[in-house]
């Protein structure tokens, strides 16, 4: 059984914004001397971030799993019917005689 992991592109992309902020946001908060206020509003962007984009992922239908599913043999697949059709230019629908020029004629 394959199963295929279809990602849009600016999903990874969001993932990758979301480590990298979140990375730096931990390497501040561990580093400095920051007051309760602020650590908790840094984390509360982090957490928005990522749950804006867990929401906006399901809701475009950006991310999904595909599983192969096994090919119909020929022998059950009905018989592709195509009509052939011609294609003609528009002079051929012009009657005969029926062309007359918008110039008078030179004698």
């Amino acid at each position: 059984m394959h199963i295929h992991l279809r990602i849009q592109r600016w999903v990874v992309w969001w993932f990758y914004v979301g480590v990298v902020c979140g990375v730096i946001a931990l390497s501040i908060i561990i580093g400095h001397q920051f007051t309760r206020a602020q650590e908790e509003t840094l984390l509360l962007l982090g957490v928005a971030h990522w749950l804006l984009g867990g929401v906006i992922c399901w809701a475009f239908d950006s991310v999904r799993v595909e599983s192969r599913q096994t090919p119909v043999p020929l022998a059950q697949k009905p018989p592709k019917v195509t009509v052939d059709t011609e294609w003609h230019p528009a002079s051929d629908f012009l009657l005969p005689g029926g062309r007359h020029s918008l110039l008078p004629w030179r004698h």
